[in-house]
């Protein structure tokens, strides 16, 4: 899952396309583990996740570009935490 997650974010790095429902999977696969790293990690995910969720008085445009730049940031987490783990390659991910 982390391969797959990181050959689409690799091919979509401004928009993280295809990689945030693979980002929730991967994540969400890490909820049994008490590794620190994990555990800081999937805070990290779930605030991120939250607040592009939240609501907000703008414009409809304006929401699909928040929405998109925090999940972005999510999905950069959940990179983060795979390269943490060995399970991608040591890319610049921008963190």
């Amino acid at each position: 899952m982390a391969a797959a997650m990181e050959a689409g974010f690799i091919k979509n790095p401004n928009t993280g396309e295809h990689c945030h429902s693979l980002a929730d999977a991967y994540m969400a696969s890490l909820a049994d583990s008490a590794l620190p790293a994990d555990i800081e990690g999937r805070q990290e995910y779930d605030g991120l996740v939250a607040w592009s969720l939240e609501r907000r008085n703008v414009s409809p445009g304006e929401v699909v570009r928040t929405f998109n730049y925090i999940r972005v940031k999510a999905v950069r987490v959940a990179m983060k935490v795979a390269q943490g783990r060995g399970e991608v390659g040591q890319n610049n991910f921008n963190y």
